[in-house]
């Protein structure tokens, strides 16, 4: 049996760990003894992080998360500060945000749905938001993955503030729009990795995170058309669409958006200077 930091340190750092150091202080804080060395071994064959311990902190909560379902990233954090901002609830915004028009209606009443939703951490994050705010916001937490569906259901019931208003629904999105009520908003994370990027992506992601969750065919693009055609049909006058894509899809995403007849779209960068999350107004 391994024993000692130096063994576990060097085991993580001779696997290509880059932050083999915080990783194993993480790990230390959670196990121990034959726990922490499996775990270490885990790390060191290249399995995430938040896999190991089964969470990942996003925004102001801390998600369950399990092989099979995406990991929730930072990036994403812009998505849940877009749809905050739409709503008038984002008194920190800074740069991009601050070109967001506020929705200008009662939030004691909001409808929306997250598409797509994964762990649920967009969704449940916008909603708790809101009722922090003293308003009240009705969700609809939507994937094709029985294990996305299981995590999510897990979250909600650990994580929302208010559970009994979150639903969650197995739904294909690439083959029909999901049967729902008008909505204020839609939020969607979706797929938008190319095949040729799958090919390179980095072994620690591809080999671990589900394909499901991250190939979007040819050209990354697949699921904004469909998410702007329920746009059209599902969301209320003046209502918004808020997809996040990769740094480089921010231009196509707006024109696919425009095509499609959403107005006043734009393009919000995150923290890092990136194109990450384009929004349109029906």
């Amino acid at each position: 049996m391994m024993s000692g930091n130096d063994e576990l340190l060097n085991l993580l750092k001779e696997s290509g760990d880059e932050e083999a150091e915080l990783d194993l202080k993480i790990l230390k804080e959670e196990l121990s003894g034959e726990e922490l060395v499996k775990a270490v071994k885990r790390r060191a064959s290249g399995e995430p992080l938040a896999y190991i311990l089964g969470y990942r902190h996003f925004y102001k909560e801390c998600y369950k998360v399990c092989p099979g379902v995406l990991i929730p990233r930072a990036d994403t954090e812009m998505l849940v500060e877009s749809a905050l901002q739409f709503l008038g609830l984002n008194a920190m915004a800074t740069g991009d945000l601050l070109n967001i028009p506020s929705y200008a209606k009662d939030i004691n009443e909001v409808r929306f749905a997250d598409l797509c939703t994964g762990t649920g951490c967009i969704g449940i994050s916008i909603a708790n938001e809101i009722v922090r705010a003293g308003g009240s916001a009705k969700g609809y937490l939507i994937d094709i993955s029985d294990t996305a569906i299981g995590i999510s259901t897990s979250n909600v019931e650990s994580q929302a503030l208010k559970p009994e208003d979150i639903k969650l629904i197995k739904h294909d999105v690439l083959s029909s729009c999901p049967e729902l009520e008008k909505l204020d908003f839609i939020v969607s994370n979706p797929p938008y990795i190319t095949n040729k990027e799958m090919d390179e992506l980095d072994s620690v992601v591809k080999e671990h995170e589900p394909d499901l969750a991250l190939r979007a065919g040819d050209t990354g693009l697949d699921f904004y058309g469909p998410l702007v055609e329920y746009a059209g049909k599902l969301l209320k006058d003046g209502g918004a669409l808020m997809v996040e894509h990769g740094c480089e899809q921010g231009e196509a995403v707006r024109r696919i958006f425009e095509q499609g007849g959403l107005k006043n779209c734009m393009i919000i960068k995150d923290y890092g200077g990136n194109d990450r999350v384009t929004i349109g107004f029906k």
